[in-house]
């Protein structure tokens, strides 16, 4: 019976690279490294141990993020590095000893992370075609004499030009 053998890490390492382009969705190795070495730099907390946990970490997120070109790699790196920062920040605001000041501080650039990496969220999902639609279905309408119902998509506008609020001539 064969045994099989336990790849080494250099071995390993080697796989990854190969890998690269497939993860980041680029077609060339320069970039792909590019964006994962941006990626592996992001990380922040915990900090990786070494070179290769650092590229081993940054690899495995961004094969998650599944980014299909370019654009979309430099977006996942992005977000990867928003969600780090803000998870530190939220760590550093629940340290011992912490003044009341100082966490607040940290919850205050949190917040203002985790709202960045929703909107990243959002623009990913829309290049990746899967923006979320709502859409409303009205069962039952009643229109009493003199009403009026609208049925299709309805959009507002500003006022046009020279039509403003107040001088009577509103849109009508």
């Amino acid at each position: 019976m064969a045994t099989k053998k336990t790849p080494t890490r250099e071995q390993l390492v080697d796989k990854v690279k190969e890998g690269m382009c497939k993860i980041t969705g680029t077609r060339t190795f320069k970039v792909a490294n590019q964006f994962i070495t941006q990626a592996g730099c992001a990380l922040v907390w915990p900090k990786p141990t070494d070179a290769e946990d650092q590229m081993f970490r940054a690899t495995a997120v961004m094969a998650e993020m599944s980014p299909r070109n370019a654009t979309e790699a430099m977006l996942a790196t992005q977000m990867i590095a928003v969600n780090d920062a803000a998870l530190m920040f939220l760590s550093h605001a629940t340290q011992k000893g912490q003044y009341a000041a100082a966490a607040d501080a940290s919850v205050l650039r949190a917040t203002r992370l985790m709202r960045i990496f929703n909107e990243q969220l959002e623009a990913m999902q829309r290049l990746k075609g899967k923006a979320c639609q709502q859409k409303v279905t009205v069962e039952h309408v009643h229109v009493h004499d003199g009403g009026q119902a609208i049925v299709g998509a309805v959009t507002t506008a500003g006022p046009e030009p020279g039509r403003g609020a107040g001088d009577g001539r509103e849109n009508r």
